[in-house]
């Protein structure tokens, strides 16, 4: 399993390696990201999934896994979702991590994160003094079709692109 941590730091309970621990000292990886890699772990072992990062909004985390890892780390039946919800107390979404540079990348990030609302399109905003923003467009009549509520989403998916996004309703 490819893992923000290291294989040995996956393996331990309380303790990270001086690299790992330094990662979580320079905000590189957050504590949930630690909890995170290493409950996968324990449910999966030694399958070959990519783990990139956790993301926490409200009552909602959100798993983010390589191009394909979705199905895998949902588990049959659902059964590691199940297990991840009671061990974190919360609702968990997994989706499918990917750099999300252009507008359709992250339109297939937001349609992920989203569903079953309808994404109908994401603009790049521009700002004065040159800053840019994200705006997903969603279908007003999916508006109570959102898996939580508009800020907690846009908090989630600014975390993930590492720009502001806004959700706006056409």
């Amino acid at each position: 399993m490819k893992a923000p941590i290291c294989e040995v730091c996956l393996k331990t309970d309380d303790i990270l390696c001086p690299a790992d621990e330094k990662k979580l000292q320079d905000g590189v990886i957050s504590e949930l990201d630690v909890k995170v890699a290493r409950l996968l772990y324990k449910l999966l072992g030694d399958v070959d999934i990519e783990f990139k990062k956790a993301v926490e909004a409200g009552d909602l985390i959100v798993i983010v896994v390589g191009e394909g890892d979705v199905p895998i780390t949902i588990g049959k039946g659902g059964k590691n979702i199940k297990t991840l919800i009671r061990e974190l107390g919360k609702r968990v979404r997994v989706i499918e991590g990917m750099k999300a540079e252009t507008a359709d990348e992250l339109k297939k990030l937001a349609s992920d994160l989203l569903y079953p609302a309808g994404v109908f399109g994401v603009n790049v905003v521009y700002r004065p003094g040159g800053d840019t923003y994200y705006k997903v467009l969603v279908f007003g009549r999916d508006r109570k079709k959102l898996p939580e509520k508009p800020e907690i989403l846009e908090s989630v998916l600014s975390q993930i692109v590492g720009k502001d996004v806004k959700i706006s309703f056409v």
